[in-house]
């Protein structure tokens, strides 16, 4: 059965209907909106193959509104944003957009302003001088914060001029509010830009004549020496008596720093943690202790550490399945394919990835399209990469199609179409698909001409 996928909702595809097939064109409305936030490079086929079709208020509303998963970690979206704007002729309609939202109250989300100052960058650089004056403006502080937008863009459009220009407005917060933290990620910005390292020293001549410049230089150098002067915590430092200890004594400390510890704690130590958690039955105790296993996992299977892979509290059950998922053991993977079959997909797979046998994809794919939360489905989307990248094969081409197709991150589509390269199962409407991706990664692994038909 053809699945079109550009009339489907990730939450309608069944798992009867896999495997996911290649979408049609030209995409609906609900589908081309689907794609441009995902950045799947079928946007950019539509619009090329058949025009906008009244979509430009879409296409609009991507740009000006960061709509990427997480954009922290996923390739910056402004350049193929705008490679879609400036075919279909969308520009100057842009630049009046952002325009008329200068006047509105800022965005509650920060990621929408770094957006808009990201594209305001694309489109001067294309030539708009009311997108370059735009940008210029967009030079400013978050209330009460550090955070600073358009300082990036404006560095990277003008080089030394605008380098110059953003460190002149830092040195003038820094004269009106001393408490403002200034650090050098301009001038770095600037050498990777230019392929140079000439970004501080330019900024030392102006300084001589500019009082303004002279501030952020000094400022740097604050911070610098306020950072170099502090001591570091040292995780590794404490003993497994210490850790215990710890957990008994504070229990509103989270204790994350525990996942650093047993990568450099002795087997002692190590045994010395592990024996309080089979003795503990107190849940906060044992999440935070399961902590200290998080990278290494535990030091040998016992079975008194199933219970709590189904306990009531989600973090304690992903504590236990971070700690338990490095193990081989016949139990683990009886647990892994039941907590599959009550539902706990995510935790379950994850168990698999080293308790695998032969036909273990039939039960892990098929879960993604039942997802309606993404932040589930980018948590299900990682486990089965995790899967598969282990496992690599023919048998793992659906579970990869699918973190294709239904991850909201363009990181995880990229990992898959690395996995389907890697393996020569690509199919070639995805190589064909990839080429217009949103991730120039992406896009480079389309022309590895290995596919399947």
């Amino acid at each position: 059965m053809l699945v079109t996928l550009d009339l489907l909702r990730p939450e309608e595809i069944s798992r009867s209907q896999m495997r996911i097939k290649n979408p049609v064109l030209p995409l609906s409305s609900i589908a081309f909106a689907t794609a441009l936030r995902t950045g799947h490079g079928r946007a950019m086929q539509h619009v090329e193959q058949h025009g906008t079709n009244g979509l430009d208020d879409k296409i609009i509303e991507a740009c000006v509104s960061c709509l990427s998963f997480d954009p922290q970690c996923e390739a910056e979206r402004a350049p193929w944003l705008f490679s879609i704007v400036d075919r279909v002729k969308l520009n100057t309609k842009l630049v009046h957009a952002i325009e008329a939202m200068v006047h509105q109250p800022p965005p509650e989300n920060h990621r929408d302003m770094a957006q808009r100052s990201a594209i305001l960058k694309e489109l001067a650089a294309a030539g708009s001088d009311d997108a370059r004056r735009l940008l210029y403006s967009s030079l400013v502080r978050s209330s009460y914060t550090a955070d600073v937008f358009a300082a990036d863009e404006i560095v990277a459009l003008d080089g030394k001029d605008g380098l110059i220009y953003a460190a002149r407005q830092f040195g003038r917060w820094l004269q009106s509010d001393p408490d403002f933290w200034v650090d050098g990620y301009i001038i770095e910005q600037f050498d990777k830009t230019t392929g140079t390292e000439r970004g501080l020293a330019a900024l030392e001549r102006e300084a001589a004549s500019d009082s303004d410049v002279a501030n952020y230089l000094a400022g740097i150098r604050k911070t610098r020496e306020s950072s170099g002067s502090s001591s570091r915590f040292d995780a590794t430092s404490y003993t497994g008596a210490e850790i215990v200890a710890l957990v008994q004594k504070n229990p509103r400390d989270q204790c994350h720093w525990f996942r650093r510890w047993s990568a450099q704690a002795g087997s002692e130590q190590c045994e010395t943690v592990f024996a309080a958690l089979l003795a503990s039955d107190e849940p906060e105790h044992v999440k935070r202790l399961f902590r200290c296993f998080a990278k290494t996992g535990l030091p040998r299977f016992d079975n008194r550490m199933l219970r709590w892979l189904t306990h009531s509290d989600e973090q304690v059950r992903w504590a236990a399945v971070k700690a338990l998922a490095p193990i081989t053991h016949g139990e683990l993977r009886q647990a892994g394919k039941q907590l599959i079959a009550d539902g706990d997909i995510a935790n379950g797979v994850a168990l698999l990835v080293n308790n695998f046998e032969a036909g273990d994809f039939s039960i892990c794919a098929g879960h993604l399209a039942g997802l309606d939360d993404a932040d589930e489905r980018h948590d299900l989307a990682g486990k089965l990469l995790d899967l598969c990248e282990a496992h690599p094969g023919v048998g793992a081409l659906d579970c990869l199609l699918e973190v294709y197709e239904l991850s909201p991150c363009s990181t995880c589509r990229r990992q898959a179409v690395k996995a389907l390269t890697d393996t020569n199962t690509a199919p070639a409407w995805v190589l064909a698909e990839c080429a217009f991706d949103a991730d120039p990664r992406t896009r480079a692994l389309a022309g590895v001409e290995r596919c399947s038909t």
